[in-house]
């Protein structure tokens, strides 16, 4: 069986973050020191997203953490504002 066949054949279980299409957005947000409750309010209001504070921060402590390091401008922690 080829690597193409396989893939055709087999659904990826592995859970995505409905997120994950915006993390660049999401992470430029907060490299120009927008809160939590901004970033939320962003996407709710520009994305359409129901999605709860602690959701934002769990993916930012997560998945962007893990891959692309956020760099906050001026002199401001970036882990202070998510509880680090």
């Amino acid at each position: 069986m080829k690597y193409e066949d396989w893939i055709a054949k087999n659904t990826p279980l592995k859970r995505v973050s409905s997120l994950e299409p915006y993390r660049d957005e999401i992470q430029h947000l907060v490299s120009l020191n927008y809160t939590l409750t901004q970033i939320t309010e962003y996407l709710r209001d520009v994305r359409d997203i129901e999605i709860s504070r602690q959701s934002v921060k769990k993916f930012l402590l997560g998945k962007t953490a893990q891959n692309k390091p956020v760099k906050a401008e001026k002199s401001e922690n970036v882990e202070s504002e998510f509880g680090r």
